[in-house]
């Protein structure tokens, strides 16, 4: 660089052609704007990116990312010198600290670049300064992570330069040109949150170029603790020490290991903190099973273990034990240094006690003897690493009490907990979370973070959520209540056009007073390259996503999953297939009065106009739509799919609900068959347009080939049931209809959920009101220990609820149990008997 008095530069020979070139373009760019900074003119380089000599990989990294996209933007790659090398081009893109790179702090005072302290170590600052010989473009910060999100900065100007619009983001879809010249620059940036995290396995390039500094979920994720938990965490490292406790051949693993060391360097060097996942203890490997029986307790039933019945977890109380996760722990932190910290969870079965008196279980005792656990691990992790991080999930949750803060207090400063957007993700404004103990926490020195993960009532599908949190988002960040508060993670599909709400979620996390809107508007109509299309999908897509989070908030009172109607998704976050098929059909139609199918009817008449109006947008924003690539058409067909889909399925529903009220008017046994048909063909019109998407969001590793086969089978199945369905069963009135005739029976037995944890919901159905109803609960042996009295008895359907509790009210040990119902009419009885399980 012209500027650097410390680099004594080298003669060399010119060919007169080119220098005569150079100085006729230097003249050429002196008549020009003076507001504008030359990148590229005519295809020809006009700006050098300069790093340090001794540059970091974050730095080597984010040098990189603009050679990248200005090579991508113009097809010109701008050459990379360090600070020791000199320059010849109009323009001087320098990068890094005022320690990486001489050349920023002989800048400083020249060019006035402050670099306030209040921009933190992930704030940046971009500067434009005229040297007279040169431009120079300062992008620096405190830190390396610093400097990457200010080239990001930078980036986004150039877009900005390119299409004329803002806010964009990095991968924002640009025309290639072959001139780019930026405004004079002189930006100052820092995040709002400083933890902005996902949890699942993403793109490096992805999350670093959304500034997101956390990946959360690294490692292998089941959600099972078979293969993501602790017990099974052999398999990280390659150690004789652990040899007699692998499940898997050697080269297995170390394919494994080698591909953790690549992504984890790759993460770092983008500067995002890898953390690896692991519930806390987990499933044993079998191997450790055979050879260390004495570190285990006895069987616990649980259905989703390695052989789907039972399992030994560890006792806790073993001295063995903590010896063995300790060695364990060091020896994971050591195979991988370029590994940030662990995510420690503990939830439901995963964790497991054994059965011993020792553990104790969820009692104070237990809950004393878990946190030993936790801090063997990070006590073992931080005599290795002392600046190892952690991350705690489950706190205060299922498993891992602390109702006074004793145990995080004495936690490492700056470990991060989480809890949940709501009950579990559904599409509500308010994350509903804990402030006093999110604040209490803060007031500790520790980060709380929001999970705002996609919704589960979508899956296999996505909707678009960005009205619902930024809202959310901001009331938080902007209240004087919420004071430890530490960011949220991505949240939003990375399927179809689900995408969205990833970009919007990420950059919330760093600016929360972004234009959502137009960031998303922008993305669509670069994307799809006609503004009207653009305006068309979002609003289409806001419809869409507003009207499903009015219906997943009581089920439009048509259905209810959950345990009672209007419950809604605070009540249990469910899946598509919870909304179709036979039991979901039984369920509707077994609305317990006129009220309630009456509310059905006007929801869902409300529902179907904007949903309408979404489909009609989305198509005709196909029709206009000019789609840069395959996977933009791809994307923009499955969307219209999916708003004819959800249209079809409320239209299905409201010929239910019609039914259902139409049945308490006399002589309507003809409408109400009719309704019946009609609600048929609806869920038939569903089947070939399930065929036709091209991408289902993933579900417990399904194959696409699984989901839509699975889809269609549970279809056809609703479609059979509403054909063969008797329309008198639904006939309250009709003179014709007699109760007197119909045999006295209970059917149609069910509770939910099936394991168990804290209560259940036992359903069934009644062919006639009865005299007394009466649900009794044996162990296993046949030893009767609860019984339910006075129960709902009327003809239909009938719900009641158990806590999982004997008669004593002490909450039933884990185990498999029998329940029986028994109905009474006069001296006629009608009994049945079902297995349940209790898996705390």
């Amino acid at each position: 660089m012209h500027t650097n008095t410390s680099v004594t530069r080298t003669g060399k020979v010119i060919i007169p052609i080119l220098k005569t070139f150079f100085c006729l373009l230097l003249f050429i760019l002196s008549q020009a704007d003076a507001a504008e900074v030359p990148i590229v003119m005519s295809g020809e380089p006009m700006a050098t990116v300069q790093i340090g000599a001794n540059a970091s990989p974050q730095e080597k990294f984010a040098a990189s990312e603009i050679q990248t996209f200005i090579e991508k933007f113009t097809g010109v790659r701008l050459p990379l010198h360090t600070n020791q090398q000199p320059t010849t081009t109009r323009s001087v893109i320098v990068l890094g600290t005022p320690n990486s790179n001489p050349t920023i702090r002989a800048l400083q005072s020249e060019a006035e670049l402050d670099l306030p302290n209040e921009i933190g170590d992930e704030g940046y600052q971009i500067k434009s300064v005229d040297l007279g010989t040169e431009i120079v473009i300062i992008v620096a910060a405190h830190t390396s992570r610093g400097v990457i999100y200010g080239v990001y900065g930078f980036i986004e100007a150039c877009i900005t330069a390119l299409t004329g619009l803002t806010p964009v983001h990095p991968n924002t879809v640009v025309a290639t040109a072959s001139s780019l010249q930026v405004p004079f620059i002189d930006e100052t940036s820092r995040p709002f949150f400083p933890v902005r995290a996902v949890l699942e396995i993403d793109d490096p390039d992805w999350l670093a170029r959304q500034r997101v500094n956390m990946s959360g979920g690294e490692g292998v994720w089941t959600g099972t603790g078979i293969e993501d938990g602790f017990g099974t965490a052999f398999k990280y490292v390659d150690s004789p020490a652990f040899d007699a406790f692998q499940d898997e051949p050697r080269a297995q693993r170390l394919n494994r290991i080698q591909s953790l060391k690549n992504r984890f360097k790759a993460l770092n060097d983008r500067g995002i903190d890898a953390y690896l996942f692991l519930y806390i203890t987990g499933e044993p490997t079998e191997a450790l099973i055979q050879t260390r029986p004495e570190l285990l307790g006895p069987e616990v039933l649980y259905g989703a273990s390695r052989n789907e019945v039972s399992y030994r977890p560890f006792c806790w109380t073993k001295p063995e034990f903590h010896t063995l996760a300790r060695q364990l722990t060091q020896e994971i932190v050591k195979t991988y240094p370029a590994l940030a910290g662990f995510h420690l969870r503990s939830w439901g079965h995963e964790t497991r006690a054994c059965n011993c008196a020792e553990c104790g279980d969820r009692s104070p005792e237990g809950q004393a003897k878990l946190w030993e656990v936790y801090f063997t691990i990070i006590n073992a992790a931080r005599e290795i690493r002392p600046d190892f991080k952690f991350y705690i999930s489950g706190y205060n949750r299922s498993w891992l009490h602390d109702p006074d803060g004793d145990y995080a207090r004495q936690l490492p400063k700056g470990t991060i907990f989480s809890q949940k957007w709501g009950a579990d993700g559904e599409p509500i404004v308010d994350p509903n979370i804990s402030i006093p103990q999110m604040n209490a926490l803060g007031e500790m020195g520790h980060r709380y973070i929001v999970l705002s993960h996609d919704v589960e009532e979508v899956m296999p599908f996505w909707m678009i959520e960005s009205d619902l949190f930024v809202q959310g988002v901001r009331q938080l960040a902007t209240s004087n209540d919420v004071l430890g508060l530490s960011g949220f993670t991505v949240q939003g599909a990375a399927e179809g056009l689900g995408y969205l709400d990833r970009i919007v979620s990420a950059r919330m996390n760093w600016d929360i007073q972004t234009d959502y809107l137009q960031l998303m508007q922008h993305e669509l109509v670069t994307r799809y390259r006609n503004k009207e299309a653009g305006e068309l999908m979002l609003n289409a897509l806001r419809v869409n996503g507003n009207t499903l989070a009015s219906y997943f908030s009581d089920y439009a009172s048509s259905i209810s999953i959950g345990g009672s109607y209007g419950t809604g998704s605070a009540g249990l976050a469910t899946r598509f297939w919870n909304l179709i098929g036979p039991r979901a059909i039984e369920n509707t139609l077994a609305i317990p009065d006129l009220k309630i199918a009456q509310t059905a009817v006007g929801r869902f008449t409300a529902l179907l106009a904007p949903q309408q109006r979404a489909a009609n947008e989305m198509w005709l924003a196909r029709e206009l739509a000019e789609p840069v690539d395959v996977e933009a058409v791809q994307d923009l067909n499955d969307a219209v799919h999916l708003m004819n889909l959800w249209m079809l399925l409320f239209q299905s529903r409201e010929k239910l609900v019609e039914a259902v009220a139409l049945g308490y008017e006399v002589n309507k046994g003809n409408a109400v068959n009719a309704k019946l048909t009609s609600a048929a063909e609806f869920s038939r019109s569903m089947q070939p347009i399930i065929t036709e998407f091209e991408e289902f969001g993933p579900l417990f590793g399904y194959s696409h080939q699984t989901n839509e086969v699975e889809l269609v089978n549970t279809l056809k199945a609703e479609v059979a049931l509403l054909s063969s369905y008797d329309y008198r069963l639904l006939l309250k009135h009709d003179d014709d209809f007699m109760p007197e005739e119909t045999d006295f029976r209970i059917s149609q037995v069910y509770n939910f959920p099936n394991p168990l944890k804290r209560k259940t919901t036992f359903t069934y159905q009644l062919s006639l009101d009865a005299d007394e109803v009466k649900i009794t609960i044996y162990t296993a042996s046949g030893r009767r220990i609860h019984e339910l009295k006075d129960v709902s008895a009327k003809e239909g359907y009938n719900e009641a609820t158990w806590n999982a509790e004997d008669a004593e009210g002490i909450p039933l040990a884990n185990g498999v149990y029998f329940y029986k119902i028994r109905a009474v009419l006069d001296d006629e009885k009608s009994e049945s008997i079902h297995k349940l399980a209790v898996i705390r």
